[in-house]
């Protein structure tokens, strides 16, 4: 079973506290620092305290493991917008020499979580595909069109396509999909803008 299945199915089962997990019994959690006194304190749910406390712990020891991975997975599923995690999950990855492919998969599965307008799994999208190379084309192309199926004006998803188009190649059927486009709605004014950059490149 891949890590990115590993840690969909971990988030379907009845969460365990990390707390009482064998597996993080030697890690010392780091609670937030707010200072003496903070001028509001954010109520945080129990479950995402706990998460972020034990992922500063192994931020701090820049720990690279399987679990650290698992534990970026959990965190994103609380809040799919920090930064910084994608940014350790992304060195994680690197130094675990982690099959990309799978990441991919973990990635649709955060971002049909109502996350299409996120630009931190944009970019990370975007990390994961230039590591993949010109093998990722057709799925970048296929997963935009995807999400431009539910929103046609979706601008993280044009920004994508663009640079896919660009970086990884794919302009040949570009054309015909913006025409497809503009035939349910003419006033489409990204589909226009995709068939003038089409244009400028002179595919």
């Amino acid at each position: 079973m891949s890590s990115s299945d590993d840690e969909e199915d971990e988030q379907e089962e009845v969460r365990v506290p990390l707390s009482q997990r064998p597996e993080w019994s030697d890690v010392e959690p780091i609670p937030q620092d707010d200072g003496p006194n903070p001028v509001v304190s954010i109520a945080y749910t129990d479950e995402f305290r706990e998460t972020m406390d034990y992922f500063r712990a192994v931020f701090a020891a820049d720990e690279r493991s399987p679990r650290a991975l698992e534990l970026t997975a959990e965190v994103i599923h609380l809040n799919a917008g920090n930064y910084t995690v994608w940014h350790f999950r992304r060195l994680i990855l690197e130094s675990l020499q982690s099959d990309l492919r799978d990441e991919m998969k973990f990635f649709e599965l955060v971002a049909n979580k109502g996350n299409h307008k996120n630009y931190q799994i944009w970019h990370h999208r975007r990390w994961v595909a230039e590591k993949l190379g010109t093998i990722a084309a057709t799925s970048e192309l296929q997963f935009t069109q995807e999400v431009l199926s539910l929103d046609a004006k979706n601008y993280h998803a044009w920004s994508h396509r663009q640079w896919a188009l660009q970086a990884l190649g794919g302009w040949e059927n570009e054309l015909e999909y913006c025409r497809e486009l503009l035939e349910v709605d003419i006033l489409n004014n990204s589909a226009w803008n995709q068939m003038m950059l089409q244009a400028h490149y002179k595919v």
